[in-house]
């Protein structure tokens, strides 16, 4: 014969079922809530910080104004027609050179001044120095 327990017992232990409390599931919502931002925040500050150090500086030449003063100086030279082109030649190559040397020593981008409004550093008295070197020291 079996024993069954009685009615009292039996809807006690039927009845009982183990939640947690609400106040930990709240508590733990809260806090996986408030990690999940920590590391949005920092993913977002990051990607900020490495996107600043990747991005290269633009800066502005006035190349025709550069070509104009060259043409105005050899304008008013009394040069024979090879001479006039060996040192244009030679104008073209100081040139390319130092604004290779200035990219590269830099890592910039170059843009010429017609192209841009303001904002953005003017290095044509640099390479106009660096050109008017280069002639000087080339025969």
């Amino acid at each position: 014969m079996s024993e069954q327990p009685d009615l009292s017992e039996r809807s006690v232990r039927d009845g009982v079922t183990v939640k947690a409390s609400p106040g930990l599931l709240r508590r733990r919502d809260v806090r996986l809530t408030a990690f999940a931002a920590l590391v949005i925040t920092l993913s977002a500050g990051i990607s900020a910080l490495v996107a600043q150090a990747v991005q290269p500086d633009y800066v502005v030449f006035d190349m025709k104004g550069t070509i104009d003063t060259f043409r105005q100086q050899t304008a008013q030279s009394a040069l024979d027609k090879e001479k006039l082109e060996a040192l244009t030649k030679r104008f073209g190559s100081s040139l390319d050179a130092s604004l290779s040397d200035w990219q590269a020593a830099h890592g910039g981008v170059i843009l010429v001044k017609g192209a841009v409004v303001a904002g953005v550093t003017d290095i044509t008295p640099v390479i106009q120095a660096d050109i008017a070197r280069q002639m000087q020291a080339a025969p």
